[in-house]
């Protein structure tokens, strides 16, 4: 456990820092095991690269990494500085993973050389709701016939729940054909199921979005 100390914490790091479904304990594990080895890789050649120029002055180079010796053998001693080292090059691994995951940088490459169409997120409800582009929705509840319009505040799901936070809201009664204004508010939390009667109207502005 201690030598895979390195993985575990960019593990948890980008866990922390990435929106993404729940995932089985055997993928933690992996990935840990997985950055751990990327951890300790990147270490080995900085004391590759530290040991030449050592030698190039001649000087007979001190500096070894004992992970693999540590990994085989179970009488091995565990160098605490050498862990130390790799777990703060498995913060740097471990930030740089989030940015590449946040940012999309994997998909947006492989769009642009048509490797794959694949979008990044986990459903389409991210994708839509994540997008720049927007901004205002119109809820229309047909359980309840009301109709809420605000801006996307925030969004989240989890299992088969959805939730949205709405801002600048206006609440109307849908009556037959039209709609009776009910109430303003500066915020609205709404949730629901995915098995709910619900209709998402997605706009890019607060005028498409009242339709002038």
């Amino acid at each position: 456990m201690l030598l895979f100390l390195p993985g575990i914490i960019a593990t948890i790091i980008i866990d922390l820092l990435t929106t993404h479904r729940k995932r089985q304990s055997i993928h933690f594990i992996l990935h840990s095991y997985l950055l751990s080895m990327a951890s300790y890789g990147l270490l080995l050649l900085i004391v590759y690269v530290n040991n030449r120029l050592v030698i190039e002055k001649d000087l007979i180079p001190t500096w070894e990494v004992s992970f693999l010796r540590s990994l085989l053998n179970n009488n091995a001693e565990i160098h605490i500085n050498e862990v130390f080292i790799a777990s703060f090059i498995g913060i740097i691994i471990g930030l740089v993973f989030v940015v590449v995951i946040n940012k999309k940088y994997v998909y947006t490459i492989s769009n642009l050389f048509q490797i794959s169409n694949k979008h990044g997120e986990d459903d389409v409800w991210d994708f839509l709701l994540s997008s720049n582009d927007i901004e205002w929705v119109t809820i229309r509840d047909y359980d309840t016939m009301l109709v809420y319009q605000g801006a996307v505040i925030a969004f989240s799901q989890k299992d088969n729940k959805r939730e949205l936070v709405l801002g600048d809201v206006n609440v109307y009664k849908e009556e037959g054909q039209e709609l009776r204004f009910l109430h303003d508010m500066k915020f609205n939390y709404i949730n629901f199921n995915i098995e709910s009667k619900i209709i998402i109207e997605i706009y890019e502005s607060e005028d498409e979005a009242s339709g002038e």
